[in-house]
């Protein structure tokens, strides 16, 4: 989960600084995405990064400026799109909606970079209990890695699960 935070803050980050200057989508099914955890991300970087990261945003100030630091903060977490998944096929879904959010803003100034899925099986394994249920939730695990990874290639996104 802390990977999938940090890689959500850093995949914003412009080209010049390691990032893809992009927005993340974030597919949560285990009710693990924290903004204040963004927040500490962000604060954590390097000042040189940080004033990157206000000029690419047009955000006045500097990372002294607890104004410009908590818009800057603001701007990141409204470019990272968190959908939660209540069930396996609820998460299933959303990897479909995922593909049509990457579409529709594959032309935007801060295009879908990266796609997470914390955790890509806790709902297959609570739903799918035993081996008489083995060959089922495999095969909608297998459609669903098939609809993440259709994701990626179609609009050149990094996903992690």
């Amino acid at each position: 989960s802390q990977v999938t935070h940090q890689l959500c803050v850093n995949v914003q980050l412009p080209k010049e600084h390691g990032g893809l200057g992009g927005a993340a989508m974030f597919i949560d099914s285990e009710d693990t995405f924290r903004p204040e955890r963004i927040d500490d991300m962000v604060r954590g970087l390097s000042d040189e990064a940080l004033e990157a990261f206000m000029e690419d945003r047009e955000i006045e100030g500097g990372p002294d400026d607890d104004e410009a630091m908590d818009d800057l903060i603001e701007s990141v977490l409204d470019k990272i799109h968190v959908a939660k998944a209540f069930n396996s096929n609820h998460q299933m879904l959303l990897a479909e909606k995922a593909q049509e959010l990457a579409n529709e803003t594959q032309d935007d100034e801060y295009p879908i970079r990266l796609l997470c899925v914390d955790s890509l099986t806790a709902h297959f394994r609570a739903e799918y209990v035993g081996r008489g249920e083995l060959a089922e939730r495999q095969q909608k695990l297998n459609k669903h890695l098939h609809d993440l990874d259709k994701v990626g290639n179609l609009h050149n996104v990094a996903v992690l699960v």
